[in-house]
């Protein structure tokens, strides 16, 4: 189907998933770029494809694409994307993220869970939305291998830990124990955003704390943290 009207009603719904409240109403989210459509339609989530050109479920043309793309360059593809239902997530590596609000560091903490055999990202609340389009660009086709979850994180913790999960939040505080000292069969990491770090509540819940055993842990990077934490509990 050829499409060259901005003023189409398919176009303005895929306008709308710009919106977290559009992508939550409507349970779709949008990709750009041949890669993620590939990934999205190898996961069996691809409900449309839309490209310039004869290939895509619908034709669109250049004046369409630019509304449509939200990079710099400009993209000539997208996809629109059925939301995963994920359930809990049995397995024996967890990474857990609270407060995490920068896109870029969301996506590359998802993309590194993935790439050192993680089962599973479970979200607070007050993380950055994980279909927002700089999530999705920065996990690089990641966010369709590895289930993610988003909800209370507290709650999410006991349910974790009633299957047996070890769970253990990132922390600067007394009592606080090296990584290399983990080797429980069953992990779950917390990581906190960069300002607030992990919260109070989250901590408590959890059954203890761990630390990168380095003097410059506050200074990293949350997504570069959560790499060498990825690396040292990777399966």
């Amino acid at each position: 189907m050829r499409i060259t009207s901005l003023q189409n009603d398919t176009i303005k719904m895929l306008v709308k998933l710009g919106s977290k409240k559009n992508r939550d109403a409507s349970g779709m989210f949008l990709v750009e770029g041949e890669h993620l459509l590939q990934e999205a339609k190898a996961s069996g989530l691809l409900e449309k494809s839309i490209g310039i050109g004869t290939d895509y479920d619908f034709e669109i043309t250049e004046h369409i694409a630019e509304k449509l793309s939200t990079t710099k360059s400009g993209s000539t593809v997208f996809g629109l994307v059925r939301k995963p239902d994920y359930k809990h997530v049995k397995g024996s590596r967890y990474l857990l993220c609270d407060g995490i609000q920068d896109p870029g560091n969301l996506g590359t903490m998802i993309r590194t869970a993935h790439s050192f055999g993680f089962d599973a990202l479970y979200l607070s609340e007050s993380c950055v939305d994980e279909y927002n389009d700089k999530v999705i660009r920065a996990t690089q086709g990641a966010l369709f291998h590895i289930p993610v979850l988003r909800g209370n994180l507290v709650e999410m913790i006991k349910e974790l830990q009633s299957d047996g999960v070890r769970v253990y939040s990132t922390y600067l505080g007394n009592d606080t124990v090296g990584l290399a000292s983990l080797d429980a069969p069953k992990l779950a990491i917390v990581m906190g955003s960069e300002g607030n770090g992990v919260s109070d509540s989250v901590v408590q819940a959890s059954n203890g704390t761990v630390k990168i055993e380095t003097s410059q842990f506050e200074s990293l990077n949350v997504a570069i943290a959560t790499g060498i934490v990825c690396y040292a509990l990777r399966k």
